[in-house]
C-alpha cells in the first residue's frame, strides 16, 4: 500500500460523523544545498525557506542545517527550523524544531532519479510546554526523458507520523500526507524550477482538512 492510499484509507475508516474541510492554498519554497569539497565524504550545508498562504493565515519556515555526504547515494543531516504561524486577526505563534535526517538517492541511465528521506523532528511551541516527536518519510521520483531537453516530471509523497501527544495540539499517530505531481524545468546544471499540484491531507479534530495546493519550488545546488 502506498503512502497516499494509506492516507485515504485512514480517512475513509474515520467515523461517519467525522467532517472534512477543503481549501485552496499557495506554497512557495527555495531549497538550497551545497558543498565545497570535490571528494566524499564531505561536509555540506542545507537551507530551505517556505512561505505558505492558506484560508486563514500564513506559515513561514526557515530551516538551515549541516550534513555529511558520505558518498554519491547517502547523506546525513541535522539542523534547526523556525516556524512562525501568522493567523489572520490573531497574531502569531512560533514553533521551533530540531531535526535529523538520512537521504538516499540514485540516478538511473533511463532519466529516472529516485530519492528517499527519513526525518526525525523534535518540536517545541510557544503555545505549550511539551516536546512533540514526529517521523516524516519522503519519497521522490523525477523523470527527465531526454537529457538534451530540460523538461521533466516530478512525483513525490511524504507521510507524517506523530510519536506522542503534546499539550499544544499534535497527537500520536498518523498526522498528515502530502502528494505532489507536476513538471519541472532544469534552468541550469545547478538550478531546477518545479511547479504543480500538491494534495495535503491533515488528520485533525474535530474535522480533517484537505488543502488543494499550488506548489512552486526552486532547487539550487552548489555541489562541486
Amino acid at each position: 500500500m502506498t503512502a497516499a492510499s494509506l492516507a485515504l484509507a485512514l480517512g475513509a475508516s474515520a467515523p461517519a460523523t467525522a467532517q472534512t474541510t477543503d481549501e485552496f492554498q499557495l506554497w512557495a519554497a527555495l531549497l538550497a544545498t551545497g558543498s565545497f569539497q570535490r571528494s566524499t565524504p564531505r561536509f555540506a550545508y542545507w537551507l530551505d525557506v517556505h512561505g505558505r498562504r492558506g484560508a486563514d493565515g500564513t506559515v513561514v519556515i526557515v530551516r538551515p542545517g549541516v550534513g555529511l555526504e558520505v558518498n554519491a547515494w547517502l547523506s546525513l543531516w541535522a539542523g534547526y527550523a523556525w516556524v512562525p504561524v501568522f493567523t489572520d486577526g490573531a497574531g502569531s505563534v512560533s514553533e521551533h524544531r530540531l531535526w535529523q535526517q538520512a537521504v538516499l538517492q540514485h540516478a538511473f541511465a533511463s532519466g529516472v532519479s529516485v530519492q528517499a528521506r527519513t526525518r526525525f523532528e523534535q518540536r517545541f511551541s510557544e503555545a505549550g510546554d511539551d516536546v512533540g516527536f514526529r517521523i516524516r518519510q519522503f519519497v521522490r521520483v523525477n523523470w527527465q526523458p531526454d537529457a538534451a531537453v530540460p523538461l521533466g516530471v516530478a512525483l513525490w509523497d511524504e507521510v507524517f507520523v506523530g510519536l506522542n501527544d503534546v499539550d499544544w495540539g499534535p497527537r500520536a499517530g498518523f498526522d498528515q500526507n502530502r502528494l505532489f505531481v507536476g513538471p519541472f524545468l532544469a534552468l541550469s546544471p545547478w538550478a531546477r524550477l518545479e511547479a504543480g499540484y500538491l494534495f495535503v491531507y491533515l488528520a485533525r479534530e474535530p474535522a480533517n482538512r484537505i488543502a488543494h495546493t499550488l506548489a512552486i519550488n526552486l532547487f539550487v545546488s552548489a555541489r562541486l
